[in-house]
């Protein structure tokens, strides 16, 4: 089962980083592998990985609003849908998002702080367990 969910992942990410605005990862409960594509001045965020919280695999997708600040720092907020497997149960969960984020102008690296609340549809309606993150992604184009 490890080798498929392995092969999986490697398939998501190099299909991935082909049209993808940066590539990395995502710490929070758990290590994500993190992947932004830009949908005009927003962008769209898929996080996959395995949770520590909830022993299982988790992939959260959030529609992202990017906002400059000033001398390269940005902030976003977002709205999206979370899935979940656990101990042979699905869940799914509505998210949102919050977050800081820092884009070097001397290397194409993106670093971001956020925090990722979630309101349980299944298997019963409640507070998710929220994700604060910290992220570290390759940018493909300045």
């Amino acid at each position: 089962m490890k080798k498929i969910i392995a092969v999986c992942v490697l398939t998501v990410w190099s299909v991935g980083a082909v049209n993808a605005q940066s590539l990395g990862a995502r710490l929070g409960y758990g290590v994500e592998l993190s992947y932004q594509h830009l949908l005009g001045d927003n962008r769209l965020e898929l996080d996959l990985g395995l949770s520590d919280f909830a022993g299982g695999l988790n992939l959260a997708g959030t529609y992202q609003w990017v906002k400059p600040l000033e001398d390269n720092f940005s902030w976003y907020y977002g709205v999206g849908a979370g899935l979940a497997l656990w101990d042979n149960i699905f869940g799914l969960a509505a998210l949102g998002q919050l977050g800081i984020e820092y884009n070097f102008s001397s290397a194409p690296i993106q670093l971001s702080l956020d925090w990722r609340p979630g309101l349980t549809i299944v298997p019963s309606v409640g507070f998710w367990a929220t994700s604060v993150g910290f992220g570290i992604r390759y940018r493909f184009n300045k």
